[in-house]
């Protein structure tokens, strides 16, 4: 396989090199992080040096949000994959094509097993920035993918990264070219923190109204009503939440809607062992949701995909996604090809969630789409809501994955899955807790929009710019 890569003409004094010839005339490196036999998955600990893993790689920034840590006696022994400020960091299985600048905070983190590491020499004349943007734009990427080996998982190797075709500009353009990149990124990461803000205030409502049953408790202290056993620690938690000074109480409607005692259930997995609030009721996925999968129409047939404009997922488009929002698919289908799925056109609001590699991504669909054989696609027909049912799912996750099966990989089943318990407020209940999230999830998607805007532009102005064929003032204010 060829590993050229085609470039229009550029200015004479701009320098075709490849990577590896860079980095060899000063001084710089590519690594692969440690291998399974020196880091194991025990010897990682709670509190620690984070380790940067696949997973924690974007374009954007590092994801430190589920990272994880080794000792400091392992830091030094691995100090060789130490990474430094202006490092960049690849995957070598998987989403190969994505790279991730190290920043301040990342200094002294480790590059973890599975990646590999860029790091420029310091007489380069060129910066981590540039090198960054240069190696996340659309071509490269696409450079990347194709020279991977290996046609299921792709591979990425020192010697790929390496050959890597690398056009460098003069200062001027290089400048302009870090400008435009390090704005758009820094706005995106505002974005993505605001969404992350969003999704965490949804998440506190919802565990406080269904998991904790504050509301409940609060209206049985006030009708002074018997409190079970089982129950007396939350109440205790309650107690000191409403002695701190920052506490604010429910608005009256609000509260005036859950009821003021418990009763027990024959179900002692749900609620505090079987104990729920009187009136709500047990019931199961099955019963409460509309369930369906979907299947990837034959790819070696064109009528199903050449010139396809119906959205088509997979797990992947939610690898990496900031947010639970999905907007956009990277793969799209024509009629024939939906017409191979059974599941059909699934509607705008349905719940998606991966069933396996990995078992637990999850997404609600803003957009009409069809789904392949690595989701179980949830339609809310009765009294529970998408947004609710998105919280429900997130906050029993580990149960989930725990009830998965596989031999390679672990797979939660359409039947397992219908046969999971939960717990079904009354309906107003479910009504007010929507209402409330709904502002957030609408605020989350025209983020979401925002986002996809910037990067479409910074897809189309980055190449411009790396190749000469547009020029921008130096100093790029996004």
């Amino acid at each position: 396989m060829g590993r050229e890569l085609a470039i229009c003409e550029f200015p004479n004094t701009w320098q075709l090199t490849s990577l590896g010839e860079l980095l060899d005339r000063t001084g710089g490196s590519v690594q692969t992080g440690p291998f399974g036999s020196q880091l194991h998955a025990s010897d990682y600990v709670d509190t620690g040096i984070p380790s940067v893993m696949p997973k924690n790689i974007s374009v954007e920034k590092i994801d430190s949000s589920e990272i994880a840590r080794v000792s400091q006696e392992d830091i030094k022994r691995l100090a060789k994959y130490q990474l430094s400020e202006g490092d960049i960091v690849y995957s070598r299985r998987g989403d190969v094509e994505k790279c991730a600048l190290v920043g301040v905070r990342e200094n002294g983190w480790l590059c973890g097993t599975g990646c590999l590491r860029v790091r420029l020499g310091e007489a380069c004349e060129i910066s981590p920035v540039f090198l960054h943007a240069y190696l996340s734009s659309p071509a490269i990427r696409e450079w990347i993918s194709r020279n991977a080996i290996g046609a299921t998982m792709p591979n990425l190797n020192t010697s790929i990264l390496r050959d890597v075709p690398l056009l460098i500009p003069d200062q001027k353009t290089i400048k302009m070219i870090e400008s435009c990149w390090g704005n758009i990124n820094k706005r995106l990461v505002l974005f993505e923190n605001q969404n992350q803000t969003l999704e965490q205030i949804v998440q506190a409502l919802f565990k406080s109204w269904f998991v904790d049953f504050d509301p409940v408790i609060d209206n049985v202290l006030a009708a002074g009503n018997d409190i079970p056993g089982v129950l007396q620690h939350k109440v205790e938690q309650r107690q000191k939440a409403q002695q701190l000074p920052d506490f604010k109480p429910l608005p009256e409607g609000i509260r005036a809607l859950f009821p003021n005692e418990f009763e027990q259930t024959d179900e002692l997995n749900i609620g505090v062992a079987g104990w729920i609030p009187k009136g709500w009721r047990v019931s199961s996925t099955g019963d409460e949701l509309g369930i369906s999968g979907g299947a990837t129409p034959s790819t070696k047939n064109p009528e199903f995909w050449e010139g396809g404009d119906i959205h088509w997922t997979s797990p992947k488009d939610l690898s990496g996604n900031g947010s639970k929002i999905l907007l956009d698919t990277s793969r799209k289908i024509t009629e024939a090809g939906l017409a191979k799925i059974t599941s059909g056109l699934l509607p705008v609001d349905t719940v998606l969630m991966s069933s396996r590699a990995p078992v637990g991504y999850l997404a609600l669909a803003k957009v009409p789409l069809a789904i392949n054989q690595g989701y179980i696609a949830l339609q809310c027909e009765k009294v529970l809501t998408p947004e609710y049912t998105m919280q429900f799912l997130d906050s029993i996750m580990d149960e989930i994955k725990g009830i998965s099966g596989g031999t390679t990989f672990a797979e939660i089943s359409k039947k397992t899955f219908r046969s999971i318990k939960l717990i079904v407020p009354s309906k107003p209940v479910i009504e007010a807790f929507t209402s409330i999230v709904k502002v957030n999830y609408d605020k989350i998607t025209e983020n979401v929009k925002q986002m996809n805007s910037l990067i479409e532009t910074r897809d189309y102005l980055l190449p411009k710019l790396i190749t000469g064929e547009v020029s921008l003032e130096a100093n790029i204010h996004g």
